[in-house]
């Protein structure tokens, strides 16, 4: 094989090794927007303000709050289970809610497991580029990012479309490809969780979710795309 054609087969690897990195480096941001809008206090009480949701689940201001912190801490392993009483001494949250969230706090754990290994691995392959490459690696790294991450946006924009046109028929399908049983199909009449959590709550939180990830994902690609170009136009791509 001829250098140029070395060259440009190492030119090949380079663009691989950057999009499959790009991929994984996205979609972990995507999962910390997830991460960082699901435990944002600050966000269930403006919520909950808005949407009077203590009265609505019938319950006061403050055993609300404890019941959303005793949940939030659950999930993040804080809390070893949901187990809260309240002073007539009933338990805040059913055993069927209990169930549901041993299989949310499995998601979100293997989450947060893909997010790290996203982050180590694509840091890695872009990494692995630089010093593979050194200084001619740049500007393939940058065209890949920027391509890569236009691929992985116009995923989440069909998402967010779908969502915005029947949020329900979303929720409803995430829920089927998430969880292997129908613990998430809670009564309204009987179950505080669902009170506390209604759709609007959740098109809410999945709105702020694709707005952060949408500044973070456009923010950079439109940052690559540029530093590419200019590269470009002084001749050295």
């Amino acid at each position: 094989m001829s250098e140029t054609g070395l060259r440009e087969h190492g030119s090949g690897w380079i663009r691989l090794m950057a999009a499959v990195g790009t991929v994984l480096v996205v979609l972990s941001a995507a999962v910390a927007c997830i991460s960082g809008a699901a435990f944002d206090k600050s966000f269930y009480r403006e919520e909950y303000r808005k949407m009077d949701t203590a009265a609505y689940v019938g319950v006061t201001d403050p055993v609300l709050e404890q019941a959303t912190d005793t949940l939030l801490d659950y999930l993040q392993g804080a809390a070893p289970s949901l187990d809260l009483a309240m002073e007539n001494g009933e338990e805040y949250y059913s055993q069927r809610e209990k169930d549901h969230m041993v299989d949310v706090k499995a998601l979100y754990q293997n989450a947060v497991l893909f997010m790290t290994v996203g982050f180590c691995v694509g840091g890695a392959l872009i990494a692995g580029c630089f010093v593979w490459k050194k200084k001619h690696a740049l500007a393939p790294v940058l065209r890949s990012y920027f391509w890569a991450t236009l691929g992985v946006l116009a995923f989440f924009a069909c998402i967010g479309v779908w969502a915005a046109a029947d949020f329900n028929n979303f929720w409803v399908s995430f829920h089927h490809v998430f969880f292997t049983n129908d613990l998430w199909l809670l009564d309204p009449a009987v179950s505080r969780m669902i009170r506390m959590f209604a759709e609007t709550f959740f098109a809410g939180m999945v709105a702020r979710i694709l707005a952060w990830f949408l500044a973070i994902a456009v923010g950079t690609a439109a940052a690559a795309g540029i530093v590419y170009q200019r590269m470009k136009k002084h001749g050295r791509p």
